[in-house]
């Protein structure tokens, strides 16, 4: 069987700051974990039984079993209950690895102990799985590579994870006697009484999906398919972008046939069964030589830099070796034949390190055909709203919206089966969703497990820029950002449509032969929505990125409320006051701007679908709390930011000045009038870089570094992982999903704890502070107003993390 067919060890996305792999900081894999734990109570369902599994997943039509090695005790070596993972994934390896001249127990791959190959395995940013299956030849790319590479994940077809006992498994199955409610009433997530079981079993599970999701990030899937054994219980779990099922767990010393089935039934799957995604290929030489020259010089062009400085920027969108041909499929032909097109890509822009949702993929790409630079976004899209991202591009593009993408192709992806393209047009779509109403589905956490299908979706615009975060300074800030209020106009004005996830991550800078500074453009209209009569949008929800969410969205009881123009131009004020922070020259400790950001951006009160936020935006919209503390060294920047907060909500001496004046027309009129006017510093950028040292986990630091920088003295590293306290109440807020992070930082995982009072006290007093200025001039005439009614959304939106291109 030909394995050519697949794309192994993608490159990922680099961080603009290290030029290392993004979001894969071992120091903070502890955060990230609780995040994979949290997130997957949401996603997993089962326990779906074996049998069910095999035939739904591992159906074979061929094959007479002679090349299966006999099943009988197999596995008898494997101990029901340990002191050690050691002592379960040794014996383990040495009954999957056990081979004759004519059988094997998959035939066709190898195992290793890819735990062998880490440098510090114990510790969460450093470990890798205990076993994983290989093909022959990917094996021995495996053993070529450096030991402190990922290459392992990059090349596993499956891997296993155990556990020293059964005890320490995240899922419990109901009774075999259960019936009527007390099987109704079964959860899913085991209950610990234990601490030191919690941990250590979060702990494992939280790491089986990590490994999971970098399988993901470094391959090209569809889905993917790894075992967990606890002792000598096992489970098998299928995973896609709609997330997780999992099967009840079995006794591999009393069913070793079980096991066996499944290993030889896995290596009888074709390439698209085992989950690989064979709409990409390798490109050919001639077709990396194209790519990287036409990328090469589109850099020149934007940045306007050569020698080591353009080779250092081609490297965060071409890696050598690793140039791939994407398909994509045209959602509506404009010419007869014209049904798929090429596209030539590299290292992305952004890596998804999530399971389930969009999971958005974004590189620079070249059309194989014409040669001709783009933008591809490869996504997973959710099918319940009928028209596309394409869809909406192309029909703003044909209304003349200015300073949006344009598109060039967009379509669905057709899946591919041994190399070839079905006729039929079947998609590649989740599976998991399938299975959310069947009667061994059991509840997590007390919660019904409710997903949703997703399909893989690409889109492709001629626009190609640089995020956001890279501005030059504050008139490269100030201009790009009034482009983008442009073409929220033009939306509004031409097709009665608002943005709804006015973000960092949603702005692109464009260099453009007939200005100065770079032009900035509004992307990922995905979340998108027309408007009615009365300026709401048509679906209730929130939507969008929570840091940059309106007051008035993030309201307690609002999150059924409908989002107006309104709220996305305050959103676009919190962009430029977020990068204001983070990107101009001012005078504020790096301390005391982590606090500042995570309280105005982050900030989460409640839990579950009663979460709401804004105080801090809300106490300052009234009396500049936080805005007024920062001393911006443009005292340009700081009359515009005094304005259009003026504008929004106007402080008691300045009511008469600038009530009513928080719309579009009064608005555009200021800011294209500032911008004509003021002189602005063209190149001050100063990057001022956010706290991060309380979600360290201390064990996966650098053997010689005693202490991380920032971190305060005195503080003792921990010993003992299974033995480790949170660092912070604050992290507490992490593991128990009552705080969201911001976007615009991926490896951000939680707020920074501040001293003296707590961030939720200090929000409150400053808010009875405000409500007492504001009584003083006559009333509470600032407050956050409430439409007239609210209504059901179809899908209660809730705050995400978008991911960025």
């Amino acid at each position: 069987m030909s394995r050519s067919s697949c794309v192994y060890n993608v490159p990922m996305a680099l961080d603009p700051k290290t030029s290392r792999t993004e979001g894969l900081e071992p120091v903070l894999a502890m955060a990230r974990n609780r995040t994979h734990i949290k997130e997957a109570q949401k996603y997993t369902i089962g326990p779906m039984p074996v049998a069910t599994f095999m035939e739904t997943f591992l159906s074979i039509t061929s094959g007479d079993g002679r090349d299966m090695l006999s099943s009988r005790n197999a596995f008898s070596a494997v101990p029901k209950h340990a002191k050690k993972p050691a002592e379960v994934y040794e014996p383990l390896f040495n009954a999957l690895a056990k081979s004759t001249a004519r059988r094997a127990r998959c035939p066709g791959f190898v195992f290793d102990e890819s735990i062998g190959r880490s440098k510090r395995p114990r510790f969460l940013g450093y470990a890798k799985p205990h076993i994983c299956c290989f093909t022959p030849e990917n094996l021995a790319h495996v053993q070529r590579a450096d030991p402190a590479l990922r290459v392992e994940l990059g090349y596993a077809e499956l891997f296993i994870q155990t556990m020293a006992d059964p005890m320490f498994d995240f899922f419990v199955d109901p009774s075999p006697d259960a019936e009527g409610d007390a099987l109704r009433r079964h959860d899913f997530a085991q209950t610990f009484s234990d601490e030191k079981r919690c941990k250590e079993s979060e702990r494992a599970f939280g790491l089986h999906i990590a490994f999971a999701s970098e399988v993901f990030a470094r391959q090209h899937r569809v889905f993917l398919f790894t075992v967990s054994v606890a002792g000598s219980m096992a489970r098998l779990f299928r995973w896609d972008r709609s997330g997780c099922v999992v099967t009840e767990a079995f006794d591999i010393h009393d069913h070793p046939e079980i096991f066996a089935d499944f290993f030889w039934r896995f290596s009888k799957l074709s390439d698209a069964g085992r989950g690989h995604d064979l709409t990409i290929q390798m490109a050919s030489q001639e077709d990396e030589g194209l790519f990287r020259s036409t990328v090469k010089e589109y850099v020149k062009a934007q940045l306007e830099v050569q020698g080591d400085e353009l080779d250092k920027a081609l490297s965060f969108h071409y890696q050598p070796g690793h140039v791939t041909a994407v398909r994509v499929n045209s959602q509506q032909p404009s010419e007869p034949g014209e049904h798929a097109q090429l596209f030539l890509v590299s290292r992305p822009v952004v890596t998804p390190l999530s399971l389930s949702g969009r999971c958005t993929r974004g590189y620079w790409c070249v059309n194989a055909a014409t040669g001709r630079i783009g933008f591809l976004k490869d996504t997973w899209r959710t099918i319940l709203r009928k028209d596309t991202e394409g869809d909406i591009l192309h029909h703003l593009n044909g209304l003349g919206v200015r300073n949006i993408p344009a598109l060039a192709i967009d379509g669905d992806v057709i899946s591919c089966t041994d190399e070839v393209q079905d006729d039929d047009h079947t998609f590649q779509d989740t599976e998991t969703d399938r299975f959310v109403d069947e009667p061994w589905a059991r509840r997590i956490r007390g919660n019904d497990v409710i997903v949703s299908m997703h399909r893989h979706y690409r889109l492709v615009t001629h626009t190609v820029g640089y995020p956001l975060r890279s501005l030059r300074g504050t008139e490269e800030l100030l201009f790009a950002t009034y482009d983008v209020f442009i073409a929220m106009q033009d939306a509004l004005t031409k097709d009665s449509r608002i943005h709804r996830d006015l973000s960092v991550g949603n702005i692109i800078l464009v260099k453009e032969p007939d200005r100065a500074v770079r032009r900035g453009y509004l992307i990922d209209w995905e979340s998108s929505d027309f408007v009615d009569s009365e300026g709401e949008a048509l679906h209730a929800g929130r939507a969008g990125t929570w840091a940059f969410m309106s007051i008035r969205m993030l309201y307690p009881g609002h999150q059924d409320y409908r989002h107006t123009f309104e709220d996305d131009m305050e959103a676009l004020l919190y962009v430029v006051l977020y990068c204001a922070l983070l990107y101009l020259p001012h005078r504020f400790l790096v301390s005391n701007l982590t606090d500042l950001v995570d309280e105005f951006f982050d900030e989460v009160e409640g839990r579950g679908s009663s979460i709401s936020g804004g105080g801090a935006k809300s106490v300052n919209r009234k009396i500049r709390s936080y805005t007024k503390r920062v001393c911006f060294t443009s005292q340009t920047f700081r009359q515009w930011l005094d304005t259009v907060m003026g504008y929004h909500g106007p402080l008691p001496e300045d009511h008469a000045r600038y009530s009513g004046k928080w719309t579009p027309a009064h608005l555009d009129a200021f800011w294209s009038d500032f911008l004509k006017t003021h002189a602005l510093e063209r190149d001050d950028r100063t990057v001022h870089e956010l706290s991060m040292v309380h979600f360290y986990d201390l064990d996966s630091l650098p053997s010689d570094l005693a202490t991380p920088p920032g971190y305060p003295r005195g503080l003792r590293r921990r010993r003992n992982i299974q033995d480790e306290d949170e660092t912070s109440s604050t992290a507490s807020s992490v593991a128990q999903g009552t705080y969201r992070r911001p976007p615009a930082k991926r490896s951000r995982t939680g707020p920074a704890p501040t001293g003296g009072l707590r961030r939720s006290e200090r929000i409150r007093n400053q808010q009875s502070r405000a409500k007492a200025a504001t009584t003083a001039v006559g009333g509470s005439a600032h407050t956050a107003k409430a439409p007239a009614r609210k209504r059901n959304a179809g899908s209660k939106g809730r705050p995400r993390q978008r991911l960025r291109k």
